[in-house]
């Protein structure tokens, strides 16, 4: 349980493509380490698939069914990446543009906790997977607030321009699963509480100066001397433990069978 983000095979190139934006860099190690451990196999879907760098990462050489996403830019990106049989702008909370029971396996990275309408985005992925057919996501939980490491106004504040909807327990997400048609197959852990809040602090700071253009004296500080701060937090992240039991940390990798 003590392996760290340093010894992971995928923060070299996650440094080197986010080191303007550590947190990111912090987060995906997990994402990664687990989405690469999923047996890829049939129809793939990548749900909220961004440009599809991380899925080019993730399976390298693979080429995967189709990959969607609300944003024109990451669409365009994902298409040119050459990975996906097909591309496709849409809303993940509302209908897919697929047919009924397409996919054996249905991924998403880290998307679902910023779509506002859950239950109608889960019921969807449920219509396009195989019955049998696996849906597998990472998503922060519950504790990444609970530990918070800044005041509430900033809480609040962050949550609302990500946007971040759901923060919800291991039974939550459970239950909203049963509902749209699956059983919960499995849950892996990542981020004790020291990981949890050093990547808040950092995604709250980054992502309101470079969101929001809110104040940051850490971003200042880190912006002016790029190359000293670079190596002081690279050596401060890689050093910090990721991986955690399964209801420990704050930070939830779940596979799920549709019934």
């Amino acid at each position: 349980m003590d392996e760290t983000v340093g010894e992971s095979r995928f923060w070299r190139p996650l440094w080197q493509r986010y080191s303007a934006s550590p947190s990111v860099a912090l987060c995906r190690v997990p994402e990664l380490e687990y989405a690469s451990s999923l047996e890829v196999k049939g129809d793939v879907l990548d749900h909220c698939c961004g440009d599809g760098w991380f899925a080019s990462l993730a399976w390298p050489g693979r080429t995967l069914a189709a990959g969607c996403d609300l944003d024109e830019f990451s669409i365009q990106g994902a298409g040119k990446r050459g990975i996906y049989a097909r591309v496709d702008r849409c809303d993940a909370g509302k209908r897919l543009p697929y047919a009924e029971g397409s996919f054996d396996l249905t991924f998403n990275n880290s998307g679902l906790e910023h779509i506002a309408e859950l239950d109608a985005a889960l019921a969807e992925v449920a219509r396009v997977t195989r019955r049998g057919g696996i849906f597998a996501f990472n998503v922060l939980n519950h504790r990444y607030f609970e530990w918070w490491p800044l005041d509430q106004s900033s809480r609040d504040a962050y949550r609302e321009w990500q946007p971040f909807y759901h923060a919800l327990t291991i039974a939550e997400w459970k239950a909203r699963l049963e509902v749209a048609g699956f059983a919960l197959q499995g849950v892996r852990g990542y981020f004790c509480e020291e990981a949890a809040r050093l990547l808040a602090l950092l995604d709250c700071e980054f992502s309101g100066y470079l969101m929001r253009r809110r104040k940051s004296a850490l971003v200042s500080r880190y912006r002016s001397w790029p190359g000293i701060h670079c190596f002081l937090w690279r050596r401060k992240i890689s050093g910090l433990p990721w991986r955690t039991e399964p209801d420990a940390g704050a930070g939830y990798f779940i596979t799920a069978v549709r019934t």
